[in-house]
């Protein structure tokens, strides 16, 4: 008895010395912050990871060490993400490590050519990697993206990741998707719309855009402009502010959105068909006018109000027309909407709400806006 108990308190004993058996050395891991998949040769996938380089970073004193980069760019390609990550290894003193991955960004010809749930599926799986890495897509190719500095930020993908946080201040960016919530639009077969992300024509990051995919088939439809994205911000009720060019007695107007409100009402039409009520109200400032002082009387505001409310209506059909005509698919999240407030009817049409039948693109969609200026005036004067 007594044996066997001084048995037992020795494998007790022994247990908590195996508890770093696996354990890596910081200075042995290379950190990745961002990554570039790009459709290469042959079906292969060219994937490129960003890593840092510590010394280089800035240090206590705020400047880094002269003479190198405070990152590298390294790529390789093969006929999977998992090999070509493997391969890393081999060209690299410390192995890849995901754990701090912010940004995965994925070129538009792999995304149109494979399915994204395939792609990313090293991604998901591997537990070393955050399921709160920021999933976006590249107008162009991925990896160029990577490249681009900037004279504010140390690294690329803090260029990026900063330039996307801009959201509140400009209304067609398209709020950040995870690579989790990713997942959940895999899983649920629902259509989503990611980031777009882009180089401008002076070399800077464009975070502007969306890039639309069907749930179904899982295919890339394409990408929607910045009014489009606009418009579908409208419809998510994401739009934090926004400016909206107006013409007025033939001269230009920018009212300034500074509160957003939108309600969507569902209903069966006479076909037993959801039918939606769009009502969006906002509150605004006039951002900037080109009018004398003379035209800026109290009846103006009547005329800036009904220009403010055509505005707001064409940006939101245009956006509808695109999902319901030309993609026909729902990733302006109407589907929702008939889930929580028509659930039978729902039930009803769920298999073929965006395919099959297309139950989704033959509703009727109506949108009503109201809007409203808070202050109207010129710098010299207010009326």
């Amino acid at each position: 008895m007594v044996r066997t108990l001084r048995m037992l308190l020795a494998f007790m004993l022994i247990c908590p010395l195996a508890g770093c058996w696996d354990r890596i050395e910081i200075e042995e891991r290379g950190f990745v912050v961002g990554t570039a998949l790009d459709a290469a040769e042959g079906g292969q996938i060219k994937l490129t990871f960003q890593i840092v380089v510590p010394t280089q970073m800035k240090g206590s004193s705020g400047q880094k060490s002269e003479g190198g980069s405070p990152f590298i760019n390294l790529s390789s390609t093969a006929s999977s993400v998992f090999k070509a990550a493997r391969k890393m290894s081999n060209e690299i003193s410390r192995s890849p490590y995901l754990a701090h991955n912010q940004v995965i960004i994925i070129s538009e010809t792999l995304a149109g050519t494979e399915h994204l749930g395939d792609v990313l599926d090293l991604f998901v799986r591997d537990p070393e990697n955050r399921r709160a890495s920021n999933i976006m897509v590249a107008h162009g190719e991925a990896g160029k993206i990577l490249e681009i500095h900037s004279k504010i930020e140390t690294l690329p993908v803090q260029y990026i990741r900063s330039t996307q946080e801009n959201k509140d201040k400009s209304e067609s960016i398209t709020p950040p998707t995870n690579i989790g919530e990713l997942h959940n639009f895999l899983l649920s077969k629902s259509s989503y719309a990611l980031p777009r992300v882009s180089i401008t024509e002076d070399d800077r990051v464009s975070t502007s855009g969306a890039a639309v995919f069907n749930g179904e088939n899982y295919k890339f439809m394409g990408f929607l402009n910045d009014d489009e994205t606009t418009g579908r911000n409208m419809m998510q009720g994401t739009v934090k502010t926004a400016s909206l060019e107006l013409v007025v007695h033939g001269k230009q107007l920018v009212y300034e959105v500074r509160e957003f409100n939108r309600i969507i009402r569902v209903h069966l039409d006479d076909r037993g068909l959801p039918e939606f009520d769009v009502e969006i109200s906002v509150r605004g400032n006039i951002g900037e006018a080109e009018l004398a002082e003379s035209e800026i009387v109290r009846e103006l505001n009547g005329e800036i109000k009904r220009k403010a409310e055509e505005r707001i209506k064409e940006i939101a059909m245009d956006v509808i027309q695109k999902a319901q005509n030309d993609y026909k698919t729902d990733f302006l999240g109407f589907w929702k909407k008939c889930q929580e407030r028509e659930y039978e009817t729902w039930n009803r049409y769920k298999d073929d709400w965006d395919r099959g039948q297309n139950i989704f693109s033959q509703c009727k969609i109506h949108v009503h806006a109201d809007a409203r200026v808070r202050t109207i005036g010129t710098i010299t004067g207010t009326e």
